[in-house]
């Protein structure tokens, strides 16, 4: 309520609205220009190809994969005894 009551009373500056109205306005303006370029700028196509099948072709990879390094031996003092690292 109190935020409410607050509010009523604030005002704002006409030049404040005018520049959020002509931003709003830009870029509504901006967006739907692209868009229209952007139609008038594609040619449409002459025929339709989604009658003809297209050939999915899997080729092997040009490497092979790197084999499995070993893994090392621990090392071990005299007695033979792992030694914790």
């Amino acid at each position: 309520m109190a935020a409410r009551a607050s509010l009523r009373g604030a005002r704002l500056e006409t030049g404040v609205m005018f520049a959020f109205v002509a931003l709003i306005a830009a870029f509504l303006l901006g967006g739907t220009g692209g868009y229209l370029i952007r139609g008038l700028a594609l040619p449409a196509p002459a025929t339709t190809t989604y009658g003809t099948p297209h050939p999915f072709v899997v080729e092997q990879a040009p490497y092979s994969s790197p084999a499995a390094s070993p893994i090392p031996e621990p090392a071990r003092d005299p007695k033979g005894h792992v030694i914790p690292i």
